[in-house]
């Protein structure tokens, strides 16, 4: 079975005119598959996978199957819809490279993908409870308030201009 672990050769010619990147392998396995679709969207230009690990193995999540992203007993956890990953990098790199227009940051410690929530509930005075599609539900820290109310706000200014188009 195939692991992580990918041997990379680069081989330099100046007859080609564009990159070919060629895969040799002893079977198709779920590994080549997700380097192949890493591969694909990073030349289009879309944003990469997550890199998260399960009991030791790595695994490449799509940004769009991420639930959340949180600390946990000082480790930075992600929630997905294939259950929970261990990252080995740190919450702020993490929200560098995710999908602004998706991801926003909630707390000091949590960071939730916007296409997962089903609801936000502003009954409570002072916070907001984020409840997400499968109904499990998280909180807005205090400070981040009035923060996740402009993305919330702008989201929906987003979506009414591109229905008036």
């Amino acid at each position: 079975m195939i692991s992580g672990k990918v041997k990379i050769r680069i081989d330099i010619n100046p007859s080609c005119r564009e990159p070919e990147v060629i895969i040799r392998t002893s079977e198709n396995t779920s590994f080549i598959d997700n380097l192949i679709i890493t591969i694909e969207r990073y030349a289009e230009g879309e944003y990469s996978p997550v890199a998260a690990y399960k009991k030791g193995t790595l695994v490449l999540l799509d940004q769009w199957e991420i639930w959340r992203i949180y600390t946990e007993s000082r480790k930075v956890m992600i929630r997905a819809e294939s259950g929970e990953y261990e990252s080995r990098q740190p919450l702020r790199d993490l929200e560098e490279m995710l999908d602004q227009d998706c991801f926003v940051r909630i707390s000091r410690f949590e960071i939730v993908n916007l296409r997962r929530v089903s609801a936000f509930d502003f009954s409570q005075s002072g916070t907001i409870r984020v409840i997400f599609e499968d109904g499990s539900e998280t909180w807005v820290a205090r400070r981040y308030v009035q923060a996740i109310q402009q993305t919330l706000k702008k989201t929906e200014a987003k979506k009414e201009g591109e229905r008036n188009v």
